[in-house]
């Protein structure tokens, strides 16, 4: 199998590695390639072209390595250059839409897009970095990419875009429970009680993760005018340690908007545990919030 990797910042040098590695043949395409990316060249004895012509008219696969604002421009620039079986594999973090508009721009053409995203750091796990695709040669694509030790998963009947929505929604909660942890653990650090702090978080380990967001999700419309408060509590603690918080002013207004929505309109009777009534509520009590402003 021939594989040309267009862009080879540190996701592309990666996997050029592993292709090498596997037996798969290389190309590279860089406009302007680095002093990393020309001794990967030459490690891996792969032609570095700086742009798709001459690169792509005899390959397999094309792997999209560039940043997410340039992958239209790219996926233009691969039509009429590309085999019929060739496979474009859009491993960058443009936006659903865009996605979905080079998925068109390649259909038009009968050429095959795959939307694939890296669900992990590749600076710590390189080529073997979790991977999730959709798209209809994703099983196809992602098995090329087990070949490296990577975890693979396709998403059943995943149109592409809805692999870069999955990464998205990812986003949300990973990088709000970063900014959270950040903000927590100096707190705990500065009063001596970090590791005080980790022991009572271990009945998050015998839930499972995305059981306890469930039920901080389906209690929160039980409880949260008494967590506002103990959220304002928190913040003028911080506040008064100089350790002021970023984060708790907006988790704050969530939990003001949730109480308010609660005395105008409450949820009426809502199972246990039932997250999905429970998100149905939220969702109908932010629009009707939205259409009052």
């Amino acid at each position: 199998m021939k594989v040309a990797i267009v862009g080879c910042g540190e996701v592309g040098r990666a996997y050029a590695l592993a292709c090498a590695a596997a037996g798969y043949e290389l190309v590279l395409v860089d406009p302007r390639p680095s002093a990393a990316a020309t001794a990967i060249a030459d490690q891996t004895r792969a032609s570095i072209y700086p742009s798709v012509d001459g690169a792509v008219g005899d390959v397999d696969r094309v792997w999209i390595c560039v940043s997410g604002d340039l992958v239209k421009s790219i996926t233009a620039s691969l039509v009429g250059k590309l085999p019929s079986h060739a496979v474009v594999v859009d491993l960058t973090t443009a936006s659903p839409d865009d996605k979905r508009e080079c998925s068109a721009t390649l259909a038009d053409h009968s050429l095959e897009y795959v939307d694939a995203v890296i669900m992990g750091s590749v600076t710590l796990s390189g080529a073997r970095t979790a991977l999730l695709a959709a798209g209809p040669k994703a099983n196809a694509v992602l098995a090329e990419f087990a070949v490296f030790g990577a975890p693979v998963q396709t998403m059943t009947d995943g149109r592409p875009g809805d692999a870069a929505a999955i990464k998205l929604l990812r986003t949300i909660l990973t990088k709000g429970l970063e900014s959270l942890a950040v903000e927590c653990f100096m707190a705990a650090e500065q009063q001596g009680l970090r590791s005080n702090l980790y022991d009572v978080l271990t009945d998050v380990d015998s839930i499972g993760f995305v059981p306890f967001l469930e039920m901080l999700t389906t209690s929160h419309v039980q409880h949260a005018e008494r967590r506002m408060h103990e959220v304002q509590r928190a913040r003028a603690q911080l506040a008064e340690m100089g350790c002021p918080s970023v984060v708790l002013t907006g988790t704050e207004t969530r939990f003001a908007l949730t109480s308010a929505a609660l005395k105008d309109d409450g949820p009426g009777e809502i199972a246990a545990g039932d997250v999905a009534a429970t998100i149905s509520w939220l969702l109908r009590s932010a629009r009707a919030q939205s259409e009052t402003v």
